[in-house]
């Protein structure tokens, strides 16, 4: 271009701003980027990534582990469902909800390993935004963490990857938290909408709903309490009740029709078999018989019309159509959309009732301390930082907490002392004394700490969830998962509060450098003093005095550094590598659990599972049955002996000629040409000669549980025994086992043609 003349296509026009001549292109795109990179977008953005990383965590190498027991019940039958054969509903395997979902998976992405697990794998990772609709309450930092630990948690991410109905109840739980409490700052009625439709999904899906049902309704007893004594005493009317006690009229109503069979609980007393316990029965357990059916649908219809007219007469506007909305739910589910009519039964009576049948049964066999020791081993972080925070609200309210704290502790000392509180191995009187002491001092424990309301309820969500699973009969690794939630909360909101008063100033930077690392050498010096062989006599004398003499001059050094950002920071600076060390621990053990030891039981979250053995031998029959010309019609007999039919009728539902034998018995074989047979029941030397023996193989096998029966006693001194110390060291670091995994094998064999096809 000519100088002296003008572009008039050069739409770009320049400004002097300050000396300087600058393009509004520029000064435009400045702009933008300052509007999009809002405190909103970074933080949303944040979540979105750690959504991302969640799913990633779950999808990956979804469909590898071998089919657990449990797992190929739930599939087998949604297969069933899914080819058009139906399902009725069984409390054995818990509520319908996951059959429909698995169902539909199966429907949108066919019959798989994957598509099995994929409705739990895509639940545990939408739990990752829950948080964020109560970020008010958690604050901005607590929600980023409470979704970070969703996102990590052991237990959380093995049961996303694992077709049990458990991740789906946290997603429930979760949500009807959530709703409690936007309903209890907005008055918005759309939250009770959303609380009774996953009240009722939550009935649908597993009986943990009771437990948590009782969980809230216990908190919001002890938030009104005043109002319902006086209640009670015909002092004030319903009307009266404050936003606590309005909303446990309504999970009152929601849950009455529901709670119908815990009349059950007193059969003896009443003489009728509300909750049938024998299984030598024709009726199915936990159903009523004979008179006790009749009085089940009249205890039934009472309580359906009681929450009806309470609901009409009481808050009309919000609770009746709520209400309605909660019971067609129920109805449609458990009828499974009106095509088996008896699930109304099941699913109202049964399944509260099959369940109180089961607690004296105790499933799982475990002691008492199993959630301990399991949240030890895995959830150290939420539960450690909980624990933390629950001592600084004990020592912030002094007084107010210190009656139940004396209770829980002289409590403890007397269960402690098997001589005093447990005679012929039965706990007796003075036992059960205490142990209710000890329960309601824990439980009321929350309510004289000086706090918000919020954290009252985290609080006491997180302890009630412990006491309640750990008091149930069956215990099992999968339930934890419910104590490992409210941990996570508590434990996010904790953090949260702890971030806010940290004070960071460029001109401190050197101090908290100091503070960090001194922090982390004495963490370092500690794990050494308990951990390591320090030698003997003199050389341990020494080092021991060596270690001291170091804790002594950084604690010199940290009293230092207080003089300069006050003692409070360098407390707070001090707890950083801790919090770090943890996390790190936390994505360790996270990885190693779900993808290097996810199906062998050296694992104690890992119980009684399917060994990998088993899903090789799976493709081996797939492939003789390809390379044959029989194909899924290949003639094949699974031993039924110590339930070894499962998970083998999932992996094998393809096929048309399969038969489920007990082999204990004779059984004619001369049709068959493949076998998989329990080792008890090996092959007779004359049958031998059909068959080709391929191999033997772990059928399932599970962690050998050493840690039962344990006395207190035996903890106690486990603490000054340094090889106790070093062998638990080892199994938490590196998984190592003192004894052999327990095992129940299998033979696989193969008829003598068949065998060119392998």
């Amino acid at each position: 271009m000519a100088e002296g003349k003008i572009d008039l296509h050069n739409k770009t026009q320049k400004r002097n701003i300050g000396g300087y001549w600058i393009n509004d292109n520029d000064t435009n795109e400045k702009l933008y980027l300052q509007k999009l990179l809002t405190k909103d977008f970074i933080y949303n953005s944040i979540f979105l990534l750690i959504f991302l990383f969640a799913l990633s965590l779950r999808l990956y190498s979804l469909g590898d582990r071998a089919v657990h027991h449990d797992e190929s019940l739930h599939g087998y039958f949604a297969y069933q469902m899914y080819i058009g054969n139906g399902y009725e509903h069984n409390p054995l395997m818990h509520g319908i909800f996951l059959f429909q979902l698995v169902s539909l998976s199966f429907f949108i992405f066919g019959d798989s390993e994957f598509s099995l697990r994929l409705p739990m794998a895509l639940t545990g990772s939408l739990l990752i935004f829950l948080p964020l609709l109560i970020r008010d309450r958690l604050g901005y930092i607590g929600t980023i963490f409470a979704s970070i630990m969703l996102a990590i948690s052991p237990s959380i991410l093995y049961f996303s990857r694992f077709a049990r109905n458990d991740i789906f109840m946290l997603f429930i739980f979760l949500l009807l938290v959530i709703s409690m409490w936007k309903y209890f700052s907005t008055k918005e009625s759309k939250w009770l909408y959303v609380f009774s439709i996953f009240m009722a999904i939550g009935f649908i899906t597993k009986e943990t709903q009771y437990i948590f049902v009782a969980i809230l309704s216990l908190f919001l007893i002890f938030m009104e309490k005043e109002n319902i004594k006086d209640w009670l005493f015909g002092k004030v009317p319903i009307s009266n009740f404050n936003k606590y006690g309005k909303f446990l009229l309504f999970i009152m109503i929601l849950s009455a029709p529901m709670l119908a069979a815990s009349i059950s609980l007193f059969q003896k007393i009443l003489n009728i078999t509300l909750a049938n316990k024998d299984t030598n029965s024709i009726t199915p357990i936990g159903l009523p018989q004979s008179d006790g059916q009749l009085v089940a649908l009249i205890i039934t219809l009472l309580l359906i019309i009681s929450s009806f007219t309470l609901s009409f007469i009481f808050y009309r506007k919000i609770f009746f159509i709520p209400f309605l909305i909660f019971l067609a739910i129920v109805f449609l589910f458990f009828t499974n959309f009106l095509s088996n009519l008896t699930g109304i039964s099941t699913g109202i009576w049964q399944s509260l009732g099959y369940w109180i049948a089961q607690q004296d049964v105790a499933r799982g066999g475990q002691p008492w301390y199993y959630y301990i020791t399991l949240g030890s081993i895995y959830e150290f972080l939420p539960i450690g930082i909980s624990m933390l925070g629950l001592s600084y609200f004990l020592i912030k309210s002094r007084y107010t907490s210190f009656l139940p704290l004396i209770t829980i502790i002289i409590s403890f000392v007397i269960l402690a002392d098997t001589q005093a509180s447990y005679t012929g191995g039965k706990i007796n009187s003075t036992g059960i004394l205490f142990q209710i002491l000890l329960y309601f001092s824990l439980l009321i424990l929350p309510f004289t700490i000086k706090s918000s309301n919020f954290y009252k309820f985290l609080f006491f969500w997180a302890i009630s969830s412990f006491l309640f699973y750990t008091y149930a009969g069956e215990k099992m690794p999968w339930l934890i998962t419910n104590i490992t939630l409210p941990f996570i909360l508590l434990s996010s909101k904790i953090l949260n509060d702890f971030f806010s008063k940290v004070k960071f100033s460029n001109s401190h930077l050197k101090y908290y450098i100091i503070v960090f690392f001194a922090a982390l050498l004495s963490i370092i010096l500690i794990w050494r003093l308990f951990t390591h062989d320090l030698g003997i006599e003199t050389q341990q004398f020494l080092s021991i005095w060596l270690i001291f003499l170091i804790l002594g001059f950084l604690i010199f050094i940290l009293q230092w550094v207080s003089t300069a950002i006050t003692k409070k920071q360098t407390l707070y600076f001090f707890l950083f590598p801790l919090l770090f060390i943890l996390l790190i621990f936390t994505i360790r053990t996270s990885w190693i659990l779900n993808f290097n030891n996810y199906d062998t039981p050296s694992e104690m979250m890992i119980y009684t599972q399917t060994s990998p053995h088993l899903h090789k031998v799976s493709k081996t029959i797939n492939d003789i049955a390809i390379k044959s010309s029989d194909d899924k019609s290949i003639r094949i007999s699974v031993d039924t002996t110590d339930a070894f039919s499962w998970p083998w009728q999932w992996y094998l539902r393809q096929y048309n000629n399969v038969s489920f034998d007990d082999h204990s018995q004779d059984i004619n074989i001369d049709d068959v040409s493949i076998l998989l047979l329990s080792y008890k029941n090996d092959l007779k030397s004359s049958e031998r000669n059909n068959f080709i023996q391929k191999q033997k193989f772990p059928h399932r096998w599970w962690f050998p549980e050493k840690y039962r029966n344990i006395r207190f006693s035996d903890v106690f001194f486990t603490l000054f025994d340094k090889s106790r110390w070093d062998n638990s060291i080892d199994y938490f670091m590196y998984r190592k086992l003192e004894h052999d995994l327990g095992s129940i094998d299998s033979y696989l064999y193969i008829r003598n043609e068949y065998n060119i096809y392998d």
